[in-house]
């Protein structure tokens, strides 16, 4: 597989549609796909971060850290994590940090683990995020520092609303959000 040329074909703020001329096996294709990026350059450099948080506060057992989210492709609310877009010249614990206080006013303590960046679907978009697994504490004033067009609730919940959640058909969730819950669910823990 080769690509040949790469062509930008719409001009949106936060995100466009590129078509990428191909050859493979003597054939050449087209493929049209999202990104992010305003110039397209293929491989894995991380757009993003997805913040899996645990809030730990004192006498009360560990509570996973969600959100419940308004999304206008969705066309409703769904589930999953604090997250967002790594801004010019910031790092992945940079972002982690400033994503966690803008989405639910709470602030990180500790880094467990951060992935290299992963895919979020790669036949639909070149997007590639980390995946931050963090501790987080309640902040004093807790509130959320959001944009005028975001819609967020924080929500909190116990191992066994992990479990409930995860079971939950009913559910809009998002793919990286169940997952994780299933992780947990199949862990017998949050910690």
């Amino acid at each position: 597989m080769k690509i040949l040329k790469i062509e930008k074909i719409t001009n949106e703020k936060w995100l466009n549609l590129y078509a990428a001329t191909y050859e493979h096996n003597g054939k050449t294709g087209r493929w049209v796909y999202a990104s992010r990026r305003d110039t397209c350059e293929p491989g894995a450099k991380c757009d993003a971060v997805i913040i899996v948080p645990v809030l730990h506060e004192e006498g009360k057992p560990p509570r996973l850290v969600m959100i419940r989210e308004f999304r206008v492709p969705v066309g409703g609310y769904d589930y999953g994590f604090p997250a967002g877009l790594l801004e010019p010249g910031e790092g992945v614990e940079e972002t982690v940090r400033r994503e966690i206080i803008e989405e639910t006013g709470m602030e990180v303590i500790r880094f467990r683990r951060i992935s290299p960046p992963v895919f979020s679907s790669a036949g639909l978009t070149d997007e590639s995020a980390a995946l931050a697994f963090v501790d987080v504490r309640a902040t004093p004033e807790m509130r959320q520092k959001l944009e005028g067009t975001e819609e967020i609730d924080v929500v909190l919940l116990d191992y066994e609303q992990v479990c409930k959640l995860c079971d939950n058909p009913d559910l809009p969730l998002d793919a990286k959000a169940w997952s994780t819950l299933y992780m947990y669910q199949r862990l017998g823990k949050l910690d």
